[in-house]
């Protein structure tokens, strides 16, 4: 029989948030590089780009790309809570009435998500381990994995649900991957033979 977990300190502490701010015309800082109700000129724009890549410059561990549970750990959720959203989410049941070969199934799902990311040309840790027990977790963004989870949870069911899912999580998987290797700047071609022409 597992340990009852027992908490001693139950008072958190809020994140520091070091993203750009600036300071209104009463005087009050705001999120946010620039005011954007002001007009939109290219020497602003420039700004605001430049300070949102200082700030994102060495910065990858934060909790940028799963937010999911930061109040349970982050900046990855384990397996199990992934899960359990994704259970909550398809809207079938009560997630709480799953018993262990469901949650089974899940791991199995969540290793096919690995799969699906190590063909992905936008993921660059190809060896990513398995998962191989349901408290685990691993460097991959929580909304990639509920996404995933998701989808081939759909496909098991053979339900019509996929027709939604299917396609959010290629669009999930895509969106998160692309900004967390290349940002949000603009788009360059390259050529496959890396010549420059």
């Amino acid at each position: 029989m597992a340990e009852p977990r027992i908490y001693d300190i139950i008072e958190g502490s809020k994140p520091k948030n070091t993203e750009p701010t600036h300071v209104d015309s009463d005087g009050v800082t705001r999120p946010g590089a620039a005011d954007l109700r002001k007009t939109l000129t290219k020497e602003l724009t420039n700004d605001i780009d430049g300070a949102w890549r200082e700030d994102l410059s060495g910065k990858e561990k934060r909790n940028r790309y799963s937010a999911n549970s930061p109040h349970l750990s982050e900046p990855y959720s384990n397996l199990e809570t992934l899960a359990m959203q994704a259970l909550r989410r398809y809207g079938d049941m009560h997630p709480g009435t799953v018993d262990g070969e469901v949650m089974l199934m899940f791991l199995e799902f969540a290793n096919m998500i690995i799969e699906d990311l190590r063909s992905h040309p936008y993921w660059e840790n190809a060896e990513i381990d398995y998962y191989t027990h349901m408290q685990e977790w691993r460097e991959i963004p929580d909304t990639i994995m509920v996404a995933g989870l998701l989808y081939h949870y759909s496909i098991q069911q053979q339900s019509n649900k996929i027709e939604a899912y299917g396609p959010l999580y290629f669009k999930t998987t895509n969106r998160v991957l692309y900004n967390r290797k290349y940002g949000s700047g603009k788009i360059q071609v390259q050529p496959w033979d890396n010549k420059q022409t």
